[in-house]
């Protein structure tokens, strides 16, 4: 039997699952389909699927089973919009870097 697990390097959240009244230091949880690992206490970033960076984050717990991620999440610091745009700009999409790996030379 095969299971994927899928490494994580930031929270992505359809916009619609990010609390509208975020807080930084406040406890939020999330819940993803499949299995994924992501670093315990470790800053991140937060985004939508449109690539629209919130905040970065720390996750403080998590949990695999039965094909679902849950846990919980606490802001640590909101991005300014600069900031915000400076992130957005350098951001590597999946695509791009299956592009590089797997050119044919």
């Amino acid at each position: 039997m095969w299971n994927q697990i899928l490494l994580q390097a930031c929270l992505r959240l359809d916009r619609e699952n990010i609390p509208k009244d975020l807080k930084i230091g406040k406890e939020y949880t999330f819940k993803k389909n499949e299995h994924r690992l992501y670093q315990i206490n470790v800053p991140m970033d937060l985004r939508t699927s449109n690539r629209e960076f919130i905040c970065r984050i720390i996750i403080t717990e998590y949990t695999i089973g039965k094909g679902i991620t849950q846990g919980t999440y606490i802001p640590v610091k909101f991005f300014t919009e600069e900031e915000n745009n400076i992130i957005t700009k350098t951001f590597v999409s999946d695509e791009e870097v299956v592009e590089i790996l797997y050119k044919k030379s």
